[in-house]
């Protein structure tokens, strides 16, 4: 019985292994298939693609790095149906939510895009692209308030984010709130002096 157990274990460690180490090669290879696309190498970025492309697999890492590939091609048909059969086999996978999010906000579905960042979100929390993007999807729904709760919290995150603030201050322009609006450019501008020459001067409008 002892022995069986132990067969059982190492068979069960040995799976995992397996599993763990085509993870980590698909990987590898969709970001060299990456790097090469936007490089312009075209030819050798076709080929490692393909070759994921022609994986038959029924199994979550293959079906998100699939999504992966024709996301990068532009189907994105085809990418929310690998993207979604990835989610079905493993839930807890906040960048397969979070591309699903931006697909629909390309195809500019912008409710179905804060439903998809708000789960990548939920699942990472730590996440400031989800936030980025769910703020941007707020702003074309016109939900300004809830644009600058997710800015607010980029800034929580990271309080040297300067385009956070650069953001958050338009907003708070467009929204009449004026001294919060130049709190925001002043801290943008005191964080990178990029920004001086630009919010200069929009400080000087909204003290009119």
């Amino acid at each position: 019985m002892k022995k069986l157990k132990l067969i059982l274990v190492i068979a069960t460690i040995v799976l995992f292994s397996q599993n763990y180490s085509d993870a980590q090669s698909l990987k590898e290879n969709y970001e060299a298939g990456k790097k090469a696309f936007y490089s312009d190498d075209f030819d050798k970025a076709n080929k490692i693609f393909s070759e994921i492309l022609n994986i038959e697999s029924d199994d979550a890492d293959v079906s998100y790095y699939k999504g992966l590939v024709y996301f990068i091609y532009f189907d994105y048909d085809k990418s929310l149906t690998e993207l979604n059969k990835s989610i079905e086999m493993d839930s807890k996978n906040a960048e397969a939510f979070l591309t699903i999010a931006q697909i629909y906000e390309r195809k500019e579905n912008y409710t179905d895009a804060i439903t998809y960042y708000s789960k990548a979100i939920k699942l990472n929390k730590k996440s400031p692209d989800a936030y980025y993007n769910r703020a941007t999807a707020y702003e074309m729904l016109k939900d300004t308030g809830k644009a600058i709760e997710d800015y607010t919290k980029i800034i929580k995150l990271n309080r040297n984010d300067d385009i956070a603030y650069y953001n958050r201050g338009k907003l708070y322009a467009a929204t009449g709130n004026k001294e919060k609006a130049i709190a925001d450019y002043e801290k943008a501008m005191n964080i990178d002096k990029i920004w001086t020459n630009e919010l200069s001067k929009k400080i000087e409008e909204l003290k009119k």
